[in-house]
């Protein structure tokens, strides 16, 4: 196994430390928490507050991945960050009224990791995994015993679609990239192929099997355009596939023709059907896209008149008329694709990795402005799952 941490700490020491601490937070928190009072439900802000810090420490964590510097504590930050987020989501003002107990647990599990940890010889490197595997081990068995949150749970999965499961996985799929940049292709195939199959379950609920004429429909007029633009320079400009990773369909990387129908429908569902918006939806997302893929040899610009990462202006011109073409369709063809906003949440999720791996590539610029522009888009109308909206007419 590779060598996560240095000196004598493997990774198979690596995740008996992380064990251990856990397993000792656990049971210092079972022995105080009697002389607690059970936590307040608070200001559902710090839900929100402390899912983001989570999420941040994970980006900061796969930076350091990437870096290759400061590669142990990147891993520890890239899996601790999801798992403290997921946890400060479903009930961070639980865990914030119980700050003191949870500090204090946390701090007697971590001091008992820190003294068997010098015992054995562990580098001080090692010292973050253990801080944050106590604190993560008393927030998960402070929330398994509270009764708010557990209602909490009950009714988050009583709720819980299978179409949604599907997305939360392919955000998750997502997470090993920057531990394993070579299984990029594989990992961009499952992760689209996630979001379409959402897209269909969740489609399928709406309007049932017209759907799959929709995808059909929308995987097709992608798959042409995106044929004829690398072969003749129209409507895009001039591109190849030549060195795109495989599973490609007549030179097309699968996911091309796939994102064109997952997107759409999120940007469609997530603009309330105005094809407008549904092009700027589009646009915003390439912007990111144009910097990302050709980094990573998906397709390769020949166009004499660059303007963003080797596209020419008109490549964004074409996305938006597309975007709307495929809007007036899906509205057309299936105005009940807006009783309800659920899926615009895949186009929320690409608002938030597709920025992050640029971040990870270096690529700052396209990072900043495809993340402000796709954020700004897709926050802006503040759909909610489950909210319903009047069809365009």
């Amino acid at each position: 196994m590779p060598d996560l941490v240095g000196g004598n700490l493997d990774a198979v020491n690596y995740l008996l430390l992380a064990l251990l601490t856990i397993l000792l937070g656990a049971g210092v928190l079972m022995w105080l928490r009697p002389r607690f009072d059970q936590a307040s439900p608070g200001s559902p802000r710090l839900r929100i507050v402390g899912g983001l810090a989570g999420m941040g420490l994970a980006m900061l964590g796969a930076a350091l991945l990437v870096s290759g510097g400061t590669r142990p504590l990147g891993a520890t930050l890239a899996v601790a960050g999801p798992i403290l987020a997921a946890q400060a989501v479903l009930g961070g003002d639980l865990l914030w009224s119980a700050r003191n107990l949870l500090a204090l647990a946390a701090l007697l599990s971590a001091g008992v990791g820190f003294g068997v940890g010098s015992l054995v010889g562990f580098r001080p490197l090692a010292w973050p995994l253990v801080v944050l595997a106590a604190v993560i081990s008393v927030q998960g068995a402070w929330l398994v015993g509270d009764t708010e949150a557990r209602s909490r749970l009950r009714g988050l999965l009583g709720r819980l679609e299978p179409w949604l499961v599907l997305l939360v996985l392919a955000a998750l799929v997502r997470i090993p990239v920057p531990l394993w940049p070579e299984g990029f292709a594989l990992i961009s195939t499952v992760q689209i192929g996630l979001i379409t199959l959402a897209g269909l379950w969740w489609g399928w609920k709406a309007i049932g099997s017209k759907v799959l004429l929709l995808a059909g429909l929308a995987f097709g007029v992608g798959l042409i355009v995106e044929l004829v633009g690398s072969r003749t320079g129209l409507p895009f400009g001039f591109y190849s596939y030549a060195s795109a990773p495989s599973p490609t369909l007549w030179g097309v990387p699968l996911i091309v023709p796939l994102g064109w129908f997952a997107l759409a429908l999120s940007a469609h569902v997530l603009a309330g059907g105005r094809a407008w918006r549904v092009g700027l939806l589009m646009v915003a997302w390439d912007l990111g896209l144009e910097a990302l893929m050709p980094a990573k040899g998906y397709w390769l610009w020949h166009d004499s008149n660059p303007l963003w990462y080797g596209a020419p202006p008109q490549n964004f011109l074409a996305w938006f008329v597309v975007g709307v073409v495929l809007s007036r369709l899906l509205g057309w063809l299936a105005p009940g694709l807006l009783g309800n906003t659920g899926f615009a949440w895949a186009y929320r999720l690409e608002a938030l990795f597709v920025p992050a791996g640029l971040v990870l590539l270096g690529l700052w610029p396209a990072a900043i402005i495809c993340g402000l522009t796709m954020n700004a888009l897709a926050w802006r109308w503040n759909l909610r799952i489950g909210r319903k909206i009047e069809p365009v007419s």
